[in-house]
């Protein structure tokens, strides 16, 4: 597990899948698991997967698994400010 992982309350990888999408493309699918036991599930585009696992420091994606939520974290967010 990476050091910082579920630091302050936030939410680690407890499972990755691929999943086909609606043109054809492979997706990664990931559970994410909050400290309070809830879950949510998020989808990365298959053109992301190869930055997340390099964020993560991983060859694989069931490496991500442990990890913290915010290695999904590969695009810059637009509009926040």
């Amino acid at each position: 597990m990476t050091a910082g992982a579920g630091e302050a309350g936030g939410a680690v990888i407890c499972a990755v899948h691929l999943a086909p999408t609606h043109d054809g493309e492979a997706a990664m699918v990931v559970e994410l698991r909050y400290p309070n036991g809830g879950t949510a599930t998020v989808q990365v585009a298959g053109g992301d997967t190869a930055a997340v696992m390099a964020r993560a420091g991983v060859a694989t994606a069931a490496g991500l698994v442990g990890q913290p939520w915010t290695v999904l974290q590969v695009r810059e967010v637009r509009g926040s400010g």
